[in-house]
């Protein structure tokens, strides 16, 4: 009961005497503590920290509530010895207050700073080291201010009403995707060892968008195959947009043809004309497999208005072979194993072939290619036609078949 009031007042901004070899943990609501972080802690899941606090026992924090952590500069032994060489005046106490702020001891300055004030209410430095201010003739301190001005203090920062509610609330949310990438591991880490596992989850019932990261990560951890499918069906059956943009992503990004394919069933089973932009957009592609993926994908969802962005794509520029030896392609990577969840680097996904020669110091020479894949796409998505590589042939037979028809008028004849 002691220990569990003790670290209470942890939180409290209460500052404990501890272990000489501890490490000066400092918190986020301002509070500091000397405490030794456990690296192999048994207790403390993803996203926490647990705290060994000699004579005490041990406590278990959330990361954000932590700030950082270092070695202290003194030990508690030494503070003790060097403080005791000081008188209780004002010349000595502000000495030690300076000494404490020096050794970044951030409770004990504070309390000899504010011994000072109590020996002399005026002392100028003491006062503004603790962010007190003159006002209307009185000492006003930096909390009597803020609060005044509509700001409360909150994981030691001052911040407004609504400021507050909001970091919150992100925290809520951070934490129960912690708490669901945490109970997913260990669901799959029981799975097949116990006939009555502790954490039970039915995949086919789950759709709690808080899931989706904890998913994701799973996946990016599974070997078994059907597994692994079980949590692409699952991601599929959210139709949520996090889901399904991963989904999309990796129709395309996905170097496992396995996997790459039942990404595309997933999205077609919810598949919407909205679709289309996005997988047109990587027929820009600087490399030219992306281009050609984007092409089949397009022909799977089966819809006329792809027609005009695949003929334009017909024919595109590229880094010709021997410019491209040394170029980063994430399509030219092994295929994993396991599911690919990272995909390629962020800054060239959407990178486009003017955008790659624009931010580049080297000169490259560029050929024009023939993508048999888009013209494959063009056949399926117009019935058979075939206008081979002519963009404007492809163009002109949509117009004529689905483009809107204008109404025909008839006059009526004068009487």
């Amino acid at each position: 009961m002691r220990g569990s009031a003790i670290i209470a007042s942890l939180l409290g901004l209460i500052a404990l005497p501890l272990c000489a070899d501890a490490q000066v943990v400092q918190l986020a609501n301002g509070g500091q503590l000397e405490a030794s972080v456990r690296q192999d802690s048994e207790v403390a899941d993803g996203g926490q920290v647990e705290l060994v606090v000699e004579g005490v026992g041990s406590v278990v924090l959330a990361s954000h509530q932590v700030q950082q952590v270092e070695a202290p500069k003194v030990t508690e032994d030494e503070y003790f010895d060097y403080a005791a060489n000081f008188a209780d005046t004002i010349g000595d106490q502000w000495k030690l207050a300076k000494w404490c702020q020096h050794q970044e001891l951030q409770l004990p300055f504070e309390r000899h700073a504010r011994r000072v004030l109590e020996l002399d209410p005026n002392y100028l430095p003491a006062r503004e080291a603790l962010g007190y201010e003159r006002r209307d003739g009185q000492w006003v301190s930096r909390e009597e201010i803020m609060t005044q001005r509509g700001y409360i203090r909150y994981e030691g920062r001052w911040m407004t009403m609504q400021q507050a509610a909001l970091q919150v609330a992100q925290e809520r949310q951070k934490q129960k995707l912690i708490d669901w990438k945490v109970r997913l591991h260990r669901w799959r880490q029981q799975l097949g060892r116990s006939s009555s596992p502790e954490i039970q989850i039915d995949l086919a019932t789950l759709d709690d968008p808080d899931a989706i990261p904890g998913l994701i990560q799973l996946l990016g951890e599974e070997l078994d195959q059907d597994l692994a499918f079980a949590y692409l069906e699952t991601l599929g059956r959210m139709n949520n947009p996090s889901a399904r943009s991963f989904l999309m992503e990796n129709a395309i990004y996905q170097n496992n043809p396995t996997y790459r394919e039942k990404c595309l069933q997933e999205v077609l089973a919810q598949r919407s004309p909205q679709m289309v932009e996005y997988f047109a957009n990587h027929l820009k592609s600087y490399d030219n497999t992306i281009v050609n993926r984007a092409a089949y994908v397009l022909a799977q969802l089966d819809y006329p208005t792809a027609v005009f962005p695949l003929a334009g794509a017909l024919q595109t520029q590229h880094l010709a072979s021997h410019s491209s030896r040394y170029t980063y392609f994430y399509t030219t990577l092994a295929p994993e194993k396991r599911f690919d969840i990272e995909g390629p680097k962020a800054s060239y996904r959407m990178l486009t072939l003017s955008d790659f020669l624009g931010r580049s110091r080297n000169a490259y020479d560029t050929v024009r290619v023939q993508n048999q894949g888009v013209h494959q796409a063009l056949r399926e998505l117009c019935d058979g036609q075939d206008f081979g590589y002519n963009p404007a042939a492809w163009k002109e037979w949509y117009q004529q078949v689905h483009a809107p028809k204008s109404p025909t008028i008839r006059l009526a004849r004068e009487q």
